[in-house]
């Protein structure tokens, strides 16, 4: 299962990411750190996670399986 998790943009603000299944990093690559503050000020999603998000859902179990050992 994937989580996600609030940090910054490339511009500083605040956007929300899908973390990796070991909760280390986002699917854009992105290093998780302290979650933003504005968390819930913001309802936009990091575009790259979601799409790749969207990827690793339609390629079914096997890809999600794959994903969760990198």
């Amino acid at each position: 299962m994937h989580e996600m998790w609030c940090g910054a943009d490339t511009s500083g603000e605040p956007v929300w990411h899908v973390l990796t299944p070991d909760k280390r990093s986002t699917l854009c690559g992105v290093e998780k750190q302290e979650e933003s503050r504005r968390r819930h000020a913001t309802d936009r999603h990091c575009f790259p996670c979601m799409k790749t998000f969207q990827t690793v859902v339609e390629s079914g179990p096997r890809r999600r399986a794959e994903a969760a050992a990198d």
